[in-house]
């Protein structure tokens, strides 16, 4: 819609100030467009000391105004168009996971800070001081996803012309804390795991462990996804409170090749169902009426990792034990990645790979026998009183 009149503007000298007036079209939320002189304060007499660097300043200002692509400033709240706008036309086409997090983020940060704002009056200073202030009360990671969600909206509002500009992208986040990541399972306490559990679950565990899969492809895999001849499974699916969706990402739509062992092991587990068919679930609720909630998993296989020990535990822990297994043995990255369904290595090293207690005692080791080796073959009772003293040591000036 280009606009119908020029708009010049005006100047008005106030003290020591100079501020500046213009007309702005709006429009409301009714969809009627109506005028609106707003003020506005260009500097002070000091940086503007001639009317004509003032109207330099003001022509700056108008300059949006007259062009010829101008659409009329919508004036409409962060809530409203996450109301209107966002849940009605974004969030339905992501998966369920990522629209329940999505929700959670919006109703506990961003809608409470910024929801009865304009939109087109959110800046970049505001939402980083906001993000500033999280960061001192909240988990880094929040702070991502605060920054994530926020964004996404904004994103919105440029896509359907409420804003020309994104105010959240140039926002950076805080320096990311040193995390230690949880201390996986042993293989020791893993079958006494295995051991304490009932059937399926046990099953459950093993299946995690072996393949690597996460918790919503599990419950979902059906018989048909079980190819037999290849020694494999194929992930075509996911399931998110009694909802199915396809795979996380295209990576995720994989087939998790299996051991000849392993697939014996499946095999026995097939023939304790025999009445099941191709399009049932592996892992069954008691009613039949589809795959064991993700929740009542999660209580059975905490509640038996007290049972025998094992202090921390998730479905999601078991995925970590998988990879960090896959790198001690010396599996290539390329292929961790796309048995875990990662779209980039980097995620699978960074979050998914642990430091385990073999490889900490081989590097301990590796480091100390290089260090012995290069003193000649002498022990260190034979380094004894000069390691650390002053004796023998020239040319150091010791504090």
């Amino acid at each position: 819609m280009a606009r119908k009149r020029f708009e010049s503007g005006y100047i008005r000298l106030r003290g020591s100030t100079t501020r500046a007036g213009k007309g702005e079209d709006i429009l409301l939320p009714d969809g009627r467009i109506v005028r609106k002189r707003r003020g506005r304060y260009l500097g002070s007499l000091a940086e503007l000391p001639t009317k004509t660097l003032a109207k330099r300043k003001l022509a700056e200002i108008v300059a949006e105004l007259n062009d010829v692509d101008y659409k009329p400033r919508a004036v409409v709240t962060v809530a409203q168009f996450v109301e209107d706008k966002y849940r009605t036309l974004i969030l339905p086409v992501q998966k369920p996971t990522t629209r329940r997090g999505y929700e959670v983020v919006l109703r506990q940060h961003v809608l409470p800070e910024l929801g009865t704002s304009q939109l087109v009056e959110v800046t970049p200073e505001g939402v980083q001081s906001f993000i500033n202030c999280k960061a001192g009360s909240v988990a880094w990671n929040t702070v991502r996803n605060i920054r994530t969600v926020a964004g996404a909206i904004f994103s919105a509002a440029v896509k359907y012309g409420y804003l020309k500009s994104n105010p959240v992208r140039s926002v950076e986040l805080p320096f990311e804390p040193v995390k230690l990541l949880p201390l996986l399972p042993s293989d020791e306490q893993l079958q006494r795991l295995l051991d304490e559990l009932p059937e399926p679950y046990r099953t459950m565990v093993w299946l995690v462990c072996i393949s690597g899969v996460r918790i919503g492809e599990l419950l979902a895999l059906r018989w048909r996804a079980v190819d037999w001849d290849r020694t494999c499974f194929w992930v075509v699916e996911a399931v998110d409170r009694k909802k199915f969706y396809s795979p996380k990402t295209h990576r995720s739509r994989r087939p998790i090749l299996l051991a000849d062992e392993d697939m014996k092991r499946l095999t026995e587990f097939r023939r304790r169902t025999p009445t099941a068919g191709d399009d049932d679930w592996l892992f069954l609720n008691k009613r039949g009426t589809g795959p064991i909630h993700a929740d009542k998993a999660l209580e059975k296989l905490q509640a038996a990792a007290k049972t025998v020990g094992i202090s921390y535990i998730t479905w999601h822990l078991l995925r970590h034990w998988h990879t960090t297994v896959l790198h001690d043995e010396g599996v290539p990255m390329k292929a961790a990645q796309d048995r875990l369904g990662h779209a980039d290595a980097h995620t699978t090293m960074k979050h998914y790979v642990h430091l385990s207690r073999g490889a900490e005692r081989q590097a301990a080791d590796a480091v100390s026998q290089h260090f012995r080796n290069s003193g000649d073959g002498k022990t260190w009772s034979e380094f004894g009183s000069k390691f650390g003293s002053k004796s023998g040591v020239e040319g150091v000036q010791w504090q």
